[in-house]
């Protein structure tokens, strides 16, 4: 079967080449190609230049001077009054071709002509020429000739549906190549050729496609307005000055690509504007267009490899979209004209003719595939096939297929009902499909939770009208092509772990409050006036009335600390050890112990202060109850760089007996090592607290002992970026 689809693609394959390949070359989408163009190659025609202004023979001009011809000396006076505000060049668009009726005529304009310095003057181009020439060049009269700066063509080629989308900037008649009056003008303005006749130069190819704007885009003044010297000086100077006739019935009007009717001093203007800013229309050479032409059906036909016929018609859409929007942004952007028909039409073909040929695939699969799903069941339409044609007997499989679904169904439904908790299967809007029995239940006396189903799954329980306490938890529901059809919610019954955390709070509580008090009311007692008590048990017993109170502390702060969320502020570390060393003064000072905190700068940590502080006071804690009298517990912040980020490590330092080396390994553990009478021995719960605030700030802790006595722990946390401190350094208190 792969071999026939294989043969299959090929010939597809090529009868889209050839098909694609014969349009490209015959060019029989040409006037297809052609509307798309005149609709999209106003986008590459560039803003209309300051640069560029239009003296124009318009009515006004003809009611004010009389009619046309006009003497050649009203043509001599208006070159001289354009000279004198000094423009950058002037192309006057008019035929000089036959002697005036006076000689004198013909003197005074070469006079203006030749003053002026900076002017074209056209040539016309008359059709048959002789001796068999295509065409017969003819110059204006040999003094107006002479005197011109330049000479330049103004001929302008149309095509068969007589729009004008090419300019020729050059013309051989065959003993001269005769540039065109917007070459020639431009020259005159900039001194060397445009980058238009450059390219052509080098390409061989003279001819340009040029982005026409409408009627009326380029900067204009009257004739008559000029001639009476009604224009200021500024207006002219340093422009590039085209005179022509606009009038009706008076000079060349031709259709032109994307701008309608244009006169001929419009075109000469829409060409020296598009060399002005460099901005012409190139077509594609033939090895691209041939390939754009092919290239996205035979794509298509590649994907058709692997799509389903969903994504078959997107893809055929997109390729269809992305070929006709291509000739847009190529010649927005780039200037590049690819002609897109061929390319649409071998999309419009490749479909449908691939298309039919997987129905017909699938039509033979599917009743092979069915076939096969009736002699599954049980055989009992054996009897049945051989005597109907190929739909009935696709009918009677189908028949049989649906019974085995049925049967499928009830099989789900049974599962379904038999799961303990509420279970419900909705659609993507939250329409109930299927619901279990324990579902049907609370959903009909809970709108609360019915409305849960519409949304995300909230991290909050679901709590019923009778109390109850439900973890809501989805699965997606997809079909059998993998599209996503809804949701499987499960309602899972979390009143007991509710009522276990409830006892677990209430615990802490207890332990937060109810068993300190009854430890501070000791202290308070043997704090008095006369408790009765000889001073050396009263000593023992604040001891461990204090231990108790450090040892609850210590308990709910971490179980707490494990529970609640992370939230960071901006902390001041050297603050935070200054409070703890505060906290301690007394404990401190009644054992005859110094703890040393030298001044430092601050030092910002993202973090918990409450936390940070709780820590340091558990280590200080530690350092004061087993260092001998008079020692003293130095403490110091040292930033630490490394290669992927800044530390802070802040190390406490006493002078006890040290830690021994079987105590390390649980030294940082929940329940471990607990105190006993001797020294050198702590409770293992405050170092659990010290360890848990270190990890939950992305740091560590770590012991090192002192010789020759004594204990050093180490804490160590990320420090802040300095631009993220809001206001800068603070002072310590």
């Amino acid at each position: 079967m792969f071999r026939r689809l294989l043969v299959e693609w090929c010939a597809v394959a090529l009868l889209v080449l050839g098909l694609t390949v014969g349009l490209t070359l015959t060019r029989a989408t040409s006037k297809a190609d052609d509307a798309i163009y005149d609709q999209i190659v106003h986008l590459r025609a560039p803003p209309a230049s300051e640069r560029i202004l239009l003296v124009t023979i318009d009515d006004a001009s003809l009611a004010a001077l009389g009619h046309w011809p006009w003497p050649r000396t009203v043509h001599a006076k208006a070159i001289q009054a354009i000279s004198a505000a000094r423009p950058a060049a002037i192309a006057y668009d008019v035929l000089f071709t036959e002697p005036a009726r006076a000689s004198k005529e013909d003197e005074a304009l070469a006079a203006a002509l030749s003053d002026a310095k900076k002017v074209t003057l056209p040539i016309l181009f008359e059709a048959p020429g002789a001796n068999g020439r295509p065409f017969e060049t003819v110059l204006p009269v040999p003094p107006i000739a002479r005197a011109a700066a330049a000479l330049g063509h103004v001929a302008l080629p149309h095509e068969a549906d007589g729009q004008a989308r090419a300019a020729l900037l050059d013309v051989n008649d065959g003993s001269h190549a005769w540039p065109h009056l917007a070459e020639q003008t431009f020259r005159l303005a900039y001194g060397r050729p445009s980058p238009a006749w450059q390219r052509g130069v080098r390409r061989g190819d003279m001819s340009v496609l040029v982005p026409y704007r409408e009627v009326g885009a380029y900067r204009t003044a009257s004739f008559s307005d000029v001639l009476a010297g009604r224009l200021p000086p500024a207006f002219i100077r340093d422009r590039i000055v085209l005179v022509g006739a606009t009038a009706g019935g008076l000079g060349d009007r031709h259709d032109v690509a994307g701008a309608g009717t244009l006169a001929g001093i419009e075109v000469q203007a829409n060409l020296l504007n598009a060399m002005l800013a460099d901005r012409f229309v190139r077509e594609a050479p033939l090895p691209l267009r041939l390939a754009i032409g092919a290239l996205p059906a035979l794509i298509l036909l590649l994907l058709f490899w692997r799509l389903r016929p969903s994504a078959a018609l997107v893809a055929s859409l997109v390729m269809f979209g992305l070929i006709a929007m291509a000739p847009v942004l190529l010649i927005a952007m780039a200037g590049l004209w690819i002609p897109p028909a061929t390319g649409l039409v071998g999309v419009l073909f490749v479909y449908p003719l691939w298309g039919w040929r997987r129905l017909h695939t699938i039509d033979k699969a599917v009743a092979r595939e069915l076939s096969q799903l009736s002699d599954d069941l049980d055989g009992w339409v054996a009897t049945t096939i051989d005597r109907l044609d190929h739909p009935g007997r696709n009918a009677v499989a189908l028949s049989g297929s649906i019974t085995a679904l049925r049967d499928l169904k009830r099989l789900v439904a049974d599962t379904v009902e038999g799961i303990a908790d509420p279970l419900v299967v909705t659609t993507m809007e939250g329409d109930v499909l299927v619901a279990n029995r324990h579902a049907e239940a609370l959903l009909s006396q809970n709108a609360g939770v019915r409305n849960a189903l519409y949304g995300m799954p909230s991290t909050n329980d679901l709590i019923s009208a009778d109390g109850r306490h439900f973890s809501h938890r989805r699965t997606p529901l997809t079909g059998a092509d993998g599209t996503r059809r809804g949701w499987i919610h499960l309602l899972a019954e979390i009143t007991g772990i509710r009522a276990v955390e409830r006892d677990r709070e209430q615990a802490l509580e207890f332990l937060s409050h109810d068993m300190r008090s009854p430890q501070a009311s000791i202290l308070t007692l043997l704090e008095g006036s006369k408790t009765g008590v000889g001073a050396d048990a009263a000593d023992k017993i604040a001891y461990h009335a204090r231990r108790t109170l450090n040892l609850a502390e210590n308990f709910v702060q971490l179980a707490r600390l494990r529970e609640t969320p992370f939230g960071p502020e901006d902390v001041d570390l050297h603050d935070c050890l200054a409070e703890a060393s505060d906290a301690l003064w007394p404990l401190a000072s009644k054992k005859n112990v110094w703890i040393v905190v030298p001044p430092a700068e601050p030092c910002y940590v993202a973090g918990e202060r409450h936390a940070l502080t709780r820590a340091l006071l558990n280590l200080l804690d530690n350092a004061v109850r087993f260092s001998p009298s008079g020692a003293k517990i130095r403490c110091e912040i040292d930033s630490v760089e490394t290669a992927a980020t800044s530390l802070f490590e802040i190390w406490i330092e006493d002078q006890g007996p040290g830690i021994s080396e079987e105590r390390l390994t649980d030294l940082t553990s929940r329940f471990g090592p607990l105190a006993v009478a001797g020294p050198g021995l702590s409770v293992g719960l405050g170092l659990a607290y010290v360890r848990t605030v270190a990890e939950r700030h992305g740091g560590g802790l770590r012991y090192e002992a002192v010789s020759p006595r004594g204990s050093r722990f180490i804490f160590t946390i990320p420090a802040l970026d300095p631009s993220s401190v809001d206001g800068g350094p603070h002072e310590s208190g």
